[in-house]
């Protein structure tokens, strides 16, 4: 034990801070029945096993500028792509998968073409409540 009356007195005052600060840190940690601790279940972990973040058969696909509006559809329908909506003038696509292909399969097929500049999932956002 630390005998505070052989200390000068600066050390004293940081010993006892730090005393302090350590009892308090110590019993907010360790406290059971500290009724704003959160609970784990409380919020969803990201590595549990859950269902797609993203829509089933829908990708967002946006092609390079310069890319004409008919190459744009000759890709789309060589691909079983069909166009659920436009969202930024003519570079930007919201897609349906029209087979049974994953969505990663259809992202790896058209981000082969050198007229895409990405393929991504249409990703679901959930706000926390």
């Amino acid at each position: 034990m630390i005998c505070l009356s052989a200390l000068p007195h600066r050390t004293k005052q940081l010993v006892t801070i730090m005393m302090c600060v350590a009892a308090v840190c110590f019993s907010t940690s360790c406290d059971g029945t500290n009724q704003n601790a959160t609970t784990t279940d409380t919020f969803e972990s990201p590595m549990k096993s859950q269902a797609p973040r993203f829509i089933p058969a829908e990708v967002l696909v946006k092609f390079k500028d310069g890319i004409s509006q008919e190459r744009i559809a000759s890709i789309l329908k060589d691909n079983g792509i069909k166009v659920i909506a436009e969202i930024q003038r003519g570079r930007l696509y919201h897609v349906r998968i029209l087979d049974d292909r994953s969505v990663e399969s259809a992202i790896n097929q058209l981000s082969s073409y050198r007229e895409v500049e990405y393929a991504e999932p249409n990703y679901q956002y959930k706000s926390q409540k």
